[in-house]
């Protein structure tokens, strides 16, 4: 069985304020870096894109809303048993390093791989802000989590947005987008566990400070994220004024 005792002196991550000791970035922006590694996100308008960031970040909360709150791990557990899901931890992705976790929806299963949690526990043990296994632990297995409730109950995100239309030569095809299920997934795991910042901005950080990237550099890469996603949203704003013009 899994016990619920946080350990001494460590805190809920829910506490944890990233912005104290790196630099940051708003859910939003994070959401862009996220969409951007679509496959067909080159076929997305580009007013557009602010559209199915915000709805995707809409519907993960709104599950969270109606699914979910912020469960120590014995009653998320417990929750997930319920729904049949089961949980296997295991020590690494057969491919991918850099999986933390992941849902197998023909099982039911959700997989974490050990490594991430050791990599998070050692991240924020070097803030000086030690977070206890547990709740990192729950950190993936909300994540998770949300792709089971689209599969059951909530429905896929990308099926719920507008495909995108994609042409080749005479022949037209559409396809969904993806991402925006991560992007949900996400700012589902961040309102269900109470969190300042999104998960996505952990991972960022992980995944730079790994390629040995110093707090300038990462500082220097958000804000030409930033002002990427104000020229966009700019942008997208200008079409709907033309569009309520016209």
């Amino acid at each position: 069985m899994i016990q619920s005792k946080p350990e001494s002196n460590t805190k809920r991550l829910k506490t944890v304020s990233l912005e104290k000791a790196w630099p940051v970035l708003s859910p939003f922006c994070l959401a862009y870096t996220e969409l951007e590694r679509d496959e067909w996100y080159p076929f997305i308008q580009p007013e557009q894109i602010p559209f199915y960031i915000d709805q995707a970040i809409r519907i993960g909360q709104e599950a969270a809303c109606s699914y979910a709150k912020d469960f120590n791990l014995q009653e998320l557990i417990n929750v997930l048993l319920k729904q049949g899901v089961g949980v296997r931890f295991l020590n690494q992705h057969a491919l991918d390093e850099w999986v933390r976790a992941q849902y197998l929806a023909k099982t039911s299963t959700i997989e974490i791989y050990r490594p991430s949690l050791d990599q998070m526990e050692q991240f924020f043990r070097m803030m000086n802000q030690p977070v206890c296994t547990e709740d990192i632990i729950c950190l993936h297995l909300y994540h998770e989590w949300f792709h089971h409730l689209e599969e059951t109950k909530c429905g896929r995100t990308d099926l719920a947005l507008p495909k995108i239309k994609i042409k080749k030569g005479l022949l037209t095809t559409k396809k969904t987008i993806r991402r925006t299920r991560e992007i949900a997934a996400h700012a589902f795991t961040q309102a269900a566990m109470g969190l300042n910042w999104s998960p996505l901005l952990l991972d960022q950080l992980l995944f730079l400070t790994k390629q040995g990237w110093t707090k300038i550099q990462i500082r220097e890469h958000f804000q030409k994220i930033k002002k990427l996603v104000q020229t966009i949203q700019s942008t997208s704003a200008e079409e709907e004024i033309q569009d309520e013009s016209t």
